[in-house]
């Protein structure tokens, strides 16, 4: 064994600790590669958008495409207008102006005629109307808006009927010889009817009353999503429920489910092991420091007594981590300034055996605050020790207590760096691999915390330094448990 170098067990022991720290926090922590998130709102919002305009599309050219077989013929919404222009109204009756309009139609359309009538009996006509429709025309003012449509061979067949206000009256008007079968006139009627019985609802429901609809189908898979962060692995019992979600998405949850139990299982195992690995630990470190005490003074022996050391503490962290997860904490009224008192007697002797001055702050009056006495106690010990390991092994180590409910443990050393400040709470983290320790203690204050709705801080002093700030619940009066009767 070379000089300054433990002996190969308590090597092999360490090492064996700092791989199984490593897996640990592999297996706590895997490297998660970046994602792109997609909206599953989004992405149904537009696949319905993309079918309802096929559908559209195809309903469009479907009914045009019946339309336009090359032997209808229509009467345009043009020529309609320009005959209801036309009409002049009067108490003797109706007449038909010749506009200039109505001349460049008939022009265009050498057997436009035109009839119009009202409710009254009266009626007027322009042209030379077929006599196949005089019955028709006697009948007119009872007919509503109708067309009759006629081959292209046979187009002064074709006839129009409409209703429109002319002065206040309703005017209906019945026109022919001025059909048409072009492409304009055919994709101008099939839009006249596609669009507003059908593109206006569908524009509406895709705008609105979709996004609406599938938002409400995703409360389930939203509440799903609430539930997932907020399972805890140390209560065995909490799963998601199948009740909420669709049922498509059921197989996901029961497998989520699934994998949830084999986790906790393997942290079980896990538990397990700690706890049995730091039991079988005790006895061997205490024979190992026994056998130590009885070697003679050297630089040897302050060496293994050290290593030892660093052993016991990583067995008793262990065991106090396997306690804080099975164990509740009953919290009571603590005085703040006490438990820094307490502390500060406790590690000063080994802080001054470091080189450190150990200083404590504290206000006379009481500083109460909720917590365990034992469990705060730990936690202000680990904090001092972290101090003492990583303070630069020379300044001043600070437990100052701030009302209401905070205290404050710093150092003089290099400070901690700000991609190491949320870290160094994991489990068997250190910043650099040569550090002493295990990682532990440090995940052990802020599980003693948190399990007493407190918080823990770390932030680097300006002058240098590290600073860890605990914070607890405040209390004003407390209610100290009654003395027992003597």
């Amino acid at each position: 064994m070379r000089a300054g170098q433990p002996p190969y067990p308590l090597r092999a022991a360490t090492s064996l600790w700092s791989r199984f720290g490593s897996a640990y926090r592999a297996v706590r922590s895997p490297p998660r590669p970046p994602v792109k998130r997609k909206s599953l709102l989004w992405q149904l919002f537009v696949s319905l958008s993309v079918v309802q305009t096929v559908v559209l599309f195809f309903a469009f050219g479907g009914l045009l495409y019946l339309l336009l077989d090359g032997r209808n013929t229509y009467i345009s919404d043009g020529v309609i207008k320009t005959a209801a222009q036309a009409v002049r109204t009067s108490p003797a009756g109706l007449s038909i102006e010749h506009t200039e309009r109505l001349e460049d139609l008939r022009r265009q359309y050498p057997s436009f005629w035109l009839m119009v009538a009202d409710a009254d009996g009266h009626s007027a006509r322009y042209g030379n109307p077929p006599s196949y429709y005089t019955e028709l025309s006697q009948q007119l003012a009872w007919i509503g808006p109708s067309e009759i449509h006629a081959y292209e061979e046979r187009a002064p067949y074709g006839v129009r009927i409409d209703v429109k206000k002319v002065d206040g009256r309703r005017i209906h008007i019945m026109t022919g010889g001025a059909s048409r079968d072009d492409l304009g006139r055919w994709v101008a009627v099939v839009s006249g009817v596609v669009s507003p019985i059908v593109s206006v609802p569908l524009i509406l429901s895709t705008l609105v009353i979709a996004p609406l609809l599938i938002w409400r189908s995703m409360a389930g898979v939203r509440k799903l999503a609430q539930s997932a962060a907020a399972i805890d692995l140390s209560h065995r019992a909490v799963q998601l429920e199948l009740d909420t979600v669709p049922r498509e998405i059921r197989p996901l949850v029961a497998a989520f489910n699934e994998a949830i139990d084999r986790l906790r299982t393997t942290y079980v195992a896990r538990d397990q092991f700690l706890r049995d690995a730091a039991h079988e630990l005790r006895l061997p470190i205490a024979v190992l420091m026994a056998r130590i005490d009885t070697m003679p003074k050297g630089p040897d022996k302050a060496l293994l007594r050290a290593d030892v050391s660093r052993l016991a503490t990583l067995a008793e962290q262990l065991l106090d981590l396997q306690r804080i997860q099975a164990q509740g904490v009953q919290r009571t009224p603590v005085n703040l300034c006490e438990v820094a008192r307490d502390v500060a007697s406790d590690v000063a002797p080994l802080a001054s055996a470091q080189g450190y001055c150990l200083e404590v702050d504290a206000p006379d009056d009481p500083v109460w605050v909720s917590a365990e006495p034992l469990s705060l106690g730990r936690v202000v010990t680990n904090l001092v020790q972290n101090a003492v390991v990583h303070g630069g092994g020379a300044g001043t180590i600070s437990l100052r207590v701030v009302a209401p409910n905070t205290l404050r443990v710093c150092d003089q050393g290099p400070g901690v760096a700000e991609q190491d400040r949320e870290r160094i709470f994991e489990p068997f983290y250190r910043a650099q691999t040569g550090d002493p320790g295990h990682g532990l203690g440090l995940h052990l204050a802020l599980e003693l915390v948190r399990r007493q709705n407190g918080h823990i801080t770390v932030e680097n002093l300006a002058e240098g330094g590290a600073c860890f700030a605990v914070t607890f619940e405040a209390l004003s009066q407390p209610q100290l448990p009654a003395p027992e009767p003597a």
